[in-house]
């Protein structure tokens, strides 16, 4: 192994092969302190080294432990080389030795002895004690080779944090060693990612961190030979070569990699955000794309492939798109400002999130950016993170000292909601309840003058006289069709019918017993109950109720103090005759039909103009737009007939000449009719107004469908995947009717997936086609981007399109005409008033200028329409298509295909997506597994490190993202 790290490995496996170095005579003693030592002697010293270090002396635990002791009441004053040698010797032990020596090892608290010496060495000079350092990381190392000693280790808060000081060490394989440990234990089962997140955490502040990964990130940064960035001590052995640069890098990547590819980060996307988006604040990304200017090795290469194409893929992914789709929509840019303000508010710009984000923002804006101020921005991004990882990742945090007091997420959106569910009842609530109280008087005023009219037929005898009047004049159901809402609320039963004719005028003959009720001294509210009659109350459980009683036990004054009638109510003994003219008095006049005096109500209401500001509007042709197009459509349906004209003249004249007496939507009709030629101009300034959003709508179906042909007929992409279909589907019909097919129709396209696999029955032949494309042709899985504006042209409809047209050009045809009219002279006949309404008539002026515009606007729709027909031609002679059938019949079924050729391509990517993870998850758990023999047992940690370090635990997944994804190359 090429590592400076395997050297004890190396002297155990192949001491009996010649060493590629050759031993220089007398630098044994020279080099007595250069942990590369052991490479530098001949095969015979190595094999007498070997004897007495493993073979010839027995396993002797105490033995070493009095070392640690002794060497922790000496360290680091009093040291020599003989202290160097025996912590070199122990290191050879501790990983060649059984498992019962390594139990012994910590059960007699060499860990702590151990972490001690680590420790102390952190307080003193790097210059004097890196050596000692080196050997303390990799007696670290070697216990963690056993099951026992990694959870002796995990389970030390002290020892990881200890380790990741390291990471500032001046000597390079100082540093390389600690952050090899900490990539190794991410892929421990269950809290091995989780710890070393939390050492490095811890550790950042001891070593002078501004935020963790700082260092690390500097270190990447280094384009130079010389990789520390603050020198403390000049010497030789603190200087890294270029081998061992390259090395630091590699080993830093590799620890971004798996911090990003294991423990939750593995599976939850939020969370690996989370990491990665803090890596390139401290420009990890720009640090790589300096690195790959340089002369970098395959290992390196590869991770920072990885690297980069994780990130890529996430951000697809967060952006809701596909693989496939990546190039068809503008890429978010995670690192700035602007970038990320852009994508929120395109994100949330349909969501009632956005005002917040609005409000957010002003608030932010607000707030200094002076010195100052910055520990409360940097509060707001702890705050943020902190909500955020709790709220997406399970509870989860991993933000360093963001609250004292914990917050619970679910406590506060809990609460949130509650308040926002109270505050959306409440209005409901309120606006029912009004509804309600609106309806109850509805209901009141009706029962009272039904009973008031029912009472009218009864009682006068020249009621006959007023019922044959009604078809000269308003009576009064039609008063009060004019005074109640046109859409009444369900009510009470309808009262009985009126007496017949031999008992009008007469009392009945059944008179019921008077009640002994009480008389109030004034008038109260009316309790709109149904009354049973008295014959039907036998049997009942009315019978025998003795109600009248009970007022002597009632408060009757209070009774009539909280439900005394206001002074607006009517008197019932008031007369019929009295009543029904007062109502008259207050009463707007209606004559048309109900139904339409509801609807054109409505109208106005929404319209919020007054008559004389309608007329003025129509008369200047609206050219300051204050009537909405669409009420302009709504007016069109209530132009006044002849008869609805008569029957409101007729009303005015009756009411003293004065419209003032007409309800709102007669009002409405009176006016409009007084306006010259209504209907017309009514129907011109519609055309007018909705001529150029029409043209604006028929346009991008036309130019979709002229890119769709342009780019289904030059793309070449279409053509290779069509050749792999015919040369597949050639063969599978080889000898058959269809074999020997020089082409297929497009319909054929979406007829892959009825061919189903033999092996896997929800498999189909389209799964083979892309798997295959996957394989051998990774970059026709862009096809989809190609081809996205088939989709648009998909929903292009000829026939419509075509109807459109001539619609428009009958449009401008009709105001044409209507301004022919409107151009014949009459200044003969026009008197002073009149000439002064035409002055103010500003229908010819728009309608020339309508016409002249609307023309050049429909040629050049024109225009595009035959510039589509010419592309979509070429495209039908392409793909064999007659060129007579519209395009929606060539373009839904490529779209169709698309949009399965999609949909089929990512349900692979997750299945593979899937067994790369399990296939990950399997490797970690393979370099863990008990085995039967003891010298594997003692290799499980030092392969896991060496296979993350070559990149060969990324290996595959490696492969599945450079078939997705292409990384900038050095020129």
């Amino acid at each position: 192994m090429e590592y400076i790290e395997d050297w004890v490995e190396r002297a155990l496996s192949c001491f009996t092969r010649e060493r590629d170095k050759q031993t220089q005579p007398g630098s044994a003693n020279s080099n007595e302190h250069d942990p590369d030592f052991i490479f530098k002697i001949d095969d015979e010293k190595l094999k007498e080294q070997f004897e007495r270090l493993v073979i010839l002396h027995p396993e002797n635990v105490h033995k070493y432990i009095e070392f640690l002791k002794n060497l922790s009441s000496v360290y680091p004053k009093e040291i020599d080389s003989n202290h160097l040698t025996q912590l070199r010797e122990l290191v050879i032990a501790l990983r060649t030795q059984s498992h019962s020596f390594l139990d012994s090892f910590l059960a007699e608290d060499g860990l702590s002895l151990l972490l001690c010496l680590l420790s102390s060495s952190y307080r003193t000079s790097f210059a004097l004690t890196d050596p000692f350092v080196l050997f303390f990381l990799y007696a670290f190392r070697a216990l963690l080779n056993s099951p026992n000693g990694r959870a002796a280790v995990l389970a030390d808060g002290n020892a990881l944090v200890n380790i990741c000081r390291a990471i500032d060490s001046n000597d390079s394989k100082c540093k390389i060693a600690a952050v090899e440990i900490l990539s190794g234990l991410c892929f421990v089962p269950e809290e091995g990612h989780q710890h070393v997140l939390k050492a490095v955490t811890e550790a950042s502040p001891l070593i002078g961190e501004r935020t963790r990964f700082q260092h690390l990130a500097q270190d990447l940064h280094a384009m130079s030979v010389n990789l520390k960035l603050l020198p403390k001590h000049s010497n030789s052995f603190s200087s890294p070569t270029e081998r061992e640069t390259d090395r630091v890098r590699t080993a830093i990547l590799g620890l971004f990699n798996a911090l990003l590819r294991t423990g939750p980060a593995e599976t939850c996307i939020i969370f690996r955000s989370h990491l990665r988006f803090e890596l390139l604040m401290l420009g990890v990304a720009v640090a790589n794309e300096h690195i790959r200017e340089g002369n970098v090795s395959p290992q390196l290469e590869d991770h920072l492939d990885l690297f980069d194409m994780m990130r890529k893929e996430d951000e697809i992914t967060l952006q809701g798109l596909t693989p496939a789709d990546s190039g068809s929509s503008s890429p978010i840019h995670f690192e700035t400002a602007v970038g990320m303000a852009e994508a929120l508010n395109t994100r949330l710009q349909n969501s009632m999130a956005m005002p917040h984000f609005v409000s957010l923002l002003q608030h932010l804006f607000i707030v200094p950016c002076d010195e100052r101020h910055v520990p409360l921005w940097r509060l707001f991004d702890l705050i943020v993170q902190h909500l955020t990882l709790q709220t997406t990742v399970n509870g989860m945090t991993d933000v360093h000292r963001p609250i004292v007091n914990e917050i619970d997420m679910n406590e506060i959106l809990a609460r949130l909601q509650t308040h926002l569910e109270y505050e959306e009842v409440k209005k409901s609530l309120d606006a029912a309840e009004e509804e309600l109280e609106k309806e109850r008087t509805r209901v009141v005023e009706l029962e009272n003058r039904l009973a008031d009219a029912l009472d009218g037929r009864g009682s006068d005898s020249g009621r006959s006289s007023i019922s044959s009047d009604r078809s000269s004049s308003p009576a009064i159901s039609t008063v009060s069709a004019s005074i109640l809402p046109p859409v009444c609320p369900p009510i009470a039963p309808a009262p009985p019918p009126p007496p017949a004719i031999a008992t009008l005028g007469r009392k009945p003959e059944n008179k019921e017993a008077v009640r002994k009720v009480p008389q109030p001294k004034g008038p109260l509210k009316t309790l709109n109950w149904t009354k049973i009659p008295m014959d039907k109350v036998k049997g009942t459980v009315w019978d025998g109720i003795e109600d009248e009683k009970l007022y002597k036990q009632l408060d009757l004054s209070e009774i009539e103090q909280v439900f005394a009638a206001s002074s607006s109510h009517s008197d019932e003994a008031e007369s019929v005759l009295g009543t029904i003219s007062r109502r008259n008095k207050e009463t707007s006049v209606t004559v048309i039909d109900p139904r339409r005096f509801q609807n054109c109500t409505i109208m106005l209401s929404k319209l919020k103009m007054s008559h004389r500001e309608i007329y003025h509007a129509l008369i200047s042709m609206d050219e300051k737009g204050k009537i909405p197009k669409d009420m302009i459509e709504q007016m069109l349906k209530f132009l006044p007939t002849t008869e609805e004209i008569a029957l409101i003249n007729d009303a005015v004249m009756k009411n003293g000449g004065s419209p003032a007496c007409l309800a709102l939507a007669d009002r409405y009709l009176f006016e409009v009719a007084h306006i010259p030629r209504f209907e017309q101009r009514l129907r011109c300034l519609h055309l007018i107004r909705t001529f150029r959003d029409r043209v604006d709508a028929l346009i991008p179906h036309i130019q979709a469908v002229t890119k769709a042909s342009s780019a289904v007929s030059s793309n070449k992409r279409l053509r290779q995947y069509l050749a792999l279909v015919l040369a597949i589907g050639n063969y599978l019909n080889y000898g058959k009717r269809n074999g020997n097919a020089y082409g297929f129709d497009v319909q054929s396209l979406n007829r892959l997936v009825d061919v189903k696999q033999s092996q896997k029955s929800d498999r189909n032949l389209l799964h083979y086609v892309i798997q295959l494309i996957e394989k051998k042709w990774p970059d026709l899985t862009k096809l989809k981007r190609d081809l996205a504006s088939v989709f648009d042209a998909a929903r292009f409809n000829r026939a419509e399109v075509l109807t459109e047209m001539r619609s428009l050009e009958q449009a401008i045809q009709i105001v044409r005409n209507e301004l022919e009219k409107k151009e014949i002279p009459q200044e003969a006949s026009l008197t002073d008033e009149s000439r002064r309404e035409k002055e103010k008539d500003r229908l010819s002026t728009v309608a020339k200028h309508f016409v002249s515009t609307a023309t050049v606007d429909y040629g050049n729709l024109e225009k595009l329409m035959a510039e589509m027909n010419t592309k979509y031609c070429e495209c039908t002679r392409q793909l064999c298509v007659d060129a007579t059938s519209p395009p929606e019949e060539l373009f839904v079924p490529l779209s169709k295909f698309l949009t399965s050729f999609s949909e089929y391509h990512q349900q692979l990517w997750v299945e593979n997506e899937a067994e790369e993870q399990v296939k990950r998850q399997t490797i970690a758990r393979t370099y863990f597994a008990k085995k039967n023999r003891r010298r594997d047992k003692e290799r499980d940690f030092e392969q896991l490190i060496s296979a993350l370090q070559s990149g060969d635990i990324f290996k595959e997944e490696l492969c599945r993202l450079r078939t997705s994804f292409r990384v900038p190359k050095k020129a």
